[in-house]
């Protein structure tokens, strides 16, 4: 049985404020938990009224001391926007915290808006700071996990606290950049197929043809994320994903242009659209965890990441709930959901 996890972005509904979004994402990971899944991942977004999750490191260890069991960890943290030692220092005291359940997936971007050099020069980002990601990936592998390239100059620094067992390294990405990144230092790679055609699925080519295995990963291991919408029926999940598209174009559309106002067909159009570029995986429960299997095979896929894709928590839950009862129908023990032997180190 391949793991099912969950991903949650902190949108903020259409109407909503941040403090609810905030709360939502809590109450989300409480129904993850309680419908087995396997890990409960959020992200880091900057200047975008759309995203409340800015500070995963927070937001985790609320998470984390309200659950019980799940691991909880980031999907992710911008490793280019902070030093490797501070987010070092802050998963190790999480992963201290909450009984070695902690997971560290870090990316390359801003989390900000597409304009960011405002934002860049806000977070103190060098314009070199993509260019340096894979050096900060082994900065924060070294300070983590001891593993350091060559005679680096920072492996004499001692991480505090110190940990019997380092939380998992795993490298975001959807282009070959991010796949070349974890492959080369053996680590798992977190495929954001839930990004719609911004994703390319080469990206997993590159990473399993170039993994390299090292002290972290004997072999290449996949996390491939998806948005989901589950509901009683397809027709059901049919309309629901309709409406909710629907809210959430109005939402960007009234962002982007106040002033500007779409004929009925046009924006049916462009709702349209926005719901195909989703590549949303929606229906019954069995229709749903139809497509997530078909979703894991056709990317071999070790696991899946659910995006719930609703926009309320009590529509998120119903996703996780009705996603997981299918999914897991034939296994008998779904809350063990077994990490392969080459992850064991760094994903207990």
């Amino acid at each position: 049985m391949v793991p099912l996890s969950v991903l949650d972005v902190a949108l903020v509904a259409p109407g909503g404020t941040a403090r609810q979004a905030l709360h939502d994402v809590v109450r989300t990971a409480v129904a993850a938990d309680a419908s087995g899944y396997h890990r409960f991942w959020v992200a880091e977004h900057h200047n975008s009224p759309r995203c409340a999750g800015s500070s995963p490191a927070v937001l985790i260890a609320h998470i984390a001391a309200t659950t019980p069991r799940i691991r909880v960890g980031s999907g992710g943290v911008m490793l280019t926007n902070h030093a490797p030692l501070t987010i070092a220092e802050q998963f190790a005291v999480l992963q201290s915290l909450h009984d070695d359940r902690i997971d560290l997936g870090v990316g390359r971007a801003t989390g900000g808006t597409d304009s960011s050099t405002l934002l860049d020069r806000a977070l103190r980002r060098p314009p070199q700071a993509r260019a340096e990601f894979p050096q900060l990936v082994d900065e924060l592998v070294g300070f983590l996990h001891g593993h350091w390239p060559g005679d680096h100059a920072f492996r004499d620094l001692e991480l505090s606290p110190a940990l019997t067992v380092p939380p998992g390294v795993f490298v975001l990405g959807t282009s070959e950049n991010g796949a070349r990144v974890a492959a080369a230092r053996g680590l798992p790679f977190a495929y954001g197929a839930h990004l719609g055609p911004k994703s390319r699925p080469a990206a997993l080519d590159r990473y399993r043809s170039s993994f390299s295995p090292g002290p972290l990963g004997t072999s290449p291991y996949v996390i491939a994320s998806v948005n989901v919408q589950c509901a009683g029926s397809d027709q059901e999940a049919q309309l629901l994903a309709f409406d909710t598209t629907a809210a959430r174009f109005r939402q960007k559309h009234a962002a982007a242009s106040p002033a500007t106002a779409l004929t009925e067909p046009r924006e049916r159009h462009l709702i349209g659209r926005m719901l195909e570029d989703m590549q949303l995986v929606h229906g019954g429960p069995d229709t749903v965890a139809a497509g997530l299997r078909r979703l894991a095979a056709s990317l071999g896929a070790d696991e899946i990441m659910a995006v719930p894709y609703d926009i309320t928590a009590a529509g998120r839950a119903r996703t996780l709930r009705l996603t997981a009862e299918a999914w897991f129908r034939d296994a008998k023990a779904p809350a063990a959901a077994p990490t392969p032997p080459a992850l064991v180190a760094r994903c207990p």
